[in-house]
C-alpha cells in the first residue's frame, strides 16, 4: 500500500476535522485540554479508517478483478476414482465409485459434458465397472490402462474416441496397475507404481512399465523411492513427473502420505531426483498447465485439502497457487485454455458431484 497516499490523505482529514465551528467560543483551562485529547484520538483513529477505505476503492477501481473458479453444472452422480479425460471435444467421466448406506459401488456409466450446451449426457455402460485406472491422453481421443472392477483387476486396454469405445482383448497387463501414476510422452504409455487391489495397501510397489498400443507392457527401470499409490503425475516435454501419493508402513500396518518426488526419462531409462513436497500428501491431483509449469492441488494431508502449489520443472522448485474450490481428492483436465475439476473424495466413505473450471493463465498468475 502507498505510503505517501495514506499521509496524504490522512492530513487532509486533520484540516477538516480541525478547523473551528463558527459562532463557537473556545474555552480554556485543563479540562479543554483534556477533551480535546479525547477528540483528537477518536479523530486520528477516524482519519486513519477513511485514508484505508479511500485507499482500498483506490486500489480496487484500479486492479483488474482476479477470475475466481467458476461452477458448471454438477456431474450426474458423486463419483471419485473414475477416469477423466477429453474424447470428441467433450469432457468425459467414466466408471469410479461412489457411497450409500455405508456400502461403495463400483461403476460403469459414461458421461459427456458438453461445453456449447453446458450439460451432461449419459453413453452406453463399459462392459464391465472400472475404477483407480490410468488415462492417457492423445489426438484421437482416450486410453485407459488397469483400473479395478471392485473384485479383482483389469488388466486390459479400453479406448474411448468420445463416440465409439474399443476393448483390446486378451492382454496381459500386470496386475498392479491400480491407482497407478502414469502419462504419455511421445507415442508411449508410461505407468509406474500401484497395487493390485485398491484395498491392498501393504502389496503397493514401485515398478515401472511402458506400455505398446497392443496392449503388451515391458518394465523399465524401477521408481528409486518406497513403493507408492494415489501419487500425482503430469508429463512436461519427454519427461514424467510423480509427487507424493501413499507408501506402506510396515510396523504399523498403516499407509504413510509421501512427500517424494521424481522425474523418468524414457529416452534414458532412468529416473531423478526432484525438490520434495512441503507437505506430505496422498490422493493429489497433478496437471500440466505450459511447457514449464505443473498445477498440484488437492487431495489428503492431515484433512481433505484444497491447497494448492505451482511446481516449476526449469527451477526444480514450488510456489503457492489458487487453491481449488473445494477440498477433496479430484480430477483435474485441462482443455480449451481451462483447467476443468470434478467430484473426488471429499469426505471418507464419500464422495461429490462438483464440478468447476478456471482459465489456465489464472493459475499462472
Amino acid at each position: 500500500m502507498n505510503e505517501r497516499l495514506i499521509l496524504m490523505t490522512k492530513r487532509l482529514f486533520r484540516e477538516l476535522f480541525s478547523r473551528q465551528r463558527p459562532g463557537v467560543r473556545r474555552s480554556s483551562g485543563a479540562f479543554e485540554r483534556f477533551t480535546a485529547f479525547g477528540k483528537l484520538q477518536r479523530a486520528g483513529a477516524l482519519q486513519d479508517a477513511l485514508a484505508l477505505m479511500l485507499i482500498a476503492c483506490v486500489m480496487a477501481a484500479v486492479l483488474p478483478m482476479q477470475a475466481q473458479w467458476e461452477a458448471l453444472p454438477a456431474l450426474p452422480e458423486p463419483n471419485g476414482g473414475f477416469i477423466c479425460g477429453v474424447a470428441g471435444g467433450r469432457i468425459v467421466v467414466a466408471g469410479g465409485t461412489n457411497w450409500e448406506g455405508g456400502k461403495k459401488n463400483w461403476l460403469k456409466t459414461v458421461h459427456l459434458f458438453d461445453e456449447e450446451r453446458r450439460q451432461w449426457s449419459t453413453r452406453a455402460d463399459w462392459e464391465v465397472k472400472r475404477a483407480y485406472g490410468v488415462c492417457f491422453q492423445d489426438d484421437r481421443g482416450m486410453l485407459i490402462a488397469g483400473g479395478s472392477d471392485g473384485a479383482s483387476p483389469v488388466r486390459c486396454l479400453v479406448s474411448l474416441d468420445g463416440v465409439n469405445q474399443g476393448m483390446t482383448k486378451d492382454n496381459d497387463l500386470p496386475a498392479n496397475f491400480v491407482l497407478s501414476a502414469g502419462g504419455r510422452v511421445g507415442k508411449k504409455f508410461y505407468v509406474v507404481g500401484g497395487t493390485d487391489d485398491a484395498a491392498n495397501i501393504a502389496g503397493i510397489t514401485g515398478t515401472t512399465h511402458v506400455i505398446s498400443s497392443s496392449g503388451k507392457a515391458e518394465r523399465l527401470a524401477d521408481y528409486p523411492g518406497k513403493p507408492f499409490a494415489v501419487a500425482a503425475s503430469a508429463v512436461v516435454g519427454e519427461g514424467l513427473f510423480v509427487f507424493g501419493g501413499m507408501n506402506y508402513d510396515e510396523a504399523s500396518k498403516a499407509p504413510v502420505n509421501a512427500t517424494e518426488a521424481h522425474a523418468f526419462s524414457p529416452a534414458k531409462n532412468s529416473w531423478r531426483k526432484l525438490e520434495p513436497l512441503a507437505v506430505a500428501n496422498r490422493g493429489l491431483t497433478a496437471v500440466t498447465l505450459d511447457e514449464r509449469h505443473i498445477y498440484l492441488a488437492g487431495g489428503y494431508t492431515d484433512d481433505f485439502t484444497a491447497d494448492a502449489v505451482i511446481y516449476d520443472v526449469k527451477a526444480d522448485s514450488y510456489r503457492k497457487a489458487k487453491p481449488l474450490p473445494y477440498a477433496a481428492m479430484v480430477a483435474l483436465v485441462k482443455h480449451e485454455g481451462f483447467i476443468y475439476c470434478l467430484g473426488g473424495e471429499d469426505k471418507k466413505q464419500s464422495r461429490t458431484d462438483k464440478f468447476y473450471r478456471i482459465p489456465v493463465a489464472e493459475l499462472l498468475k
